[in-house]
């Protein structure tokens, strides 16, 4: 026969039972938050207070890179300025194998990208052509891109990590 023991010695268990018990529930409890937390996934979130940019890497061919920037500073830039777009930033690299970055702001992000012609490269194109005249539109067009050894240009966004690079920036 199976014998009970007293109640005085039955109670530190019946004690350490209830709180196994209700550890167990709590962490059964905690289990299902989670589980209900990764059924519904991550939120989306948007990156705020950034501006997208694009970066233009340019390699001019030796020997070509003092007319090509001739070309930019006497009929590139004040074609875009007549047309009332964005002059990019220019910095001169001095050290790898690029010599030119132009930065520009995508002022509808990534999606700019999607134009086979942009509103603003059409605006551009048609200021240049009023400035030069067709044919010397073309020829000036057809001497930057002989002084082009390569180009490769990459989309991303400032401002995350310090200030962003704008077209308000001062030229």
């Amino acid at each position: 026969m199976i014998q009970l023991r007293s109640t005085q010695t039955s109670a530190p268990i019946r004690l350490l039972i209830s709180a196994l018990g209700i550890a167990l529930f709590l962490s059964m409890a905690g289990l299902a938050t989670s589980a209900q937390a990764q059924d519904e996934g991550p939120q989306p979130k948007r990156y705020e207070d950034v501006t997208w940019n694009e970066v233009v890497l340019v390699d001019f061919k030796a020997g070509k890179e003092d007319r090509a920037m001739e070309i930019i500073e006497d009929h590139y830039n004040p074609a875009t300025r007549k047309a009332g777009t964005q002059v990019p930033r220019h910095v001169n690299l001095q050290t790898g194998p690029w010599d030119l970055m132009l930065i520009w702001t995508l002022q509808d992000g990534p999606s700019e990208m999607a134009w086979e012609t942009s509103p603003e490269d059409a605006k551009f194109e048609k200021a240049f052509v009023e400035m030069h005249g067709e044919e010397k539109a073309q020829e000036i067009g057809d001497e930057i891109t002989s002084a082009i050894a390569r180009t490769t240009s990459f989309v991303g966004f400032s401002g995350r990590h310090g200030a962003p690079i704008t077209a308000e920036m001062a030229e």
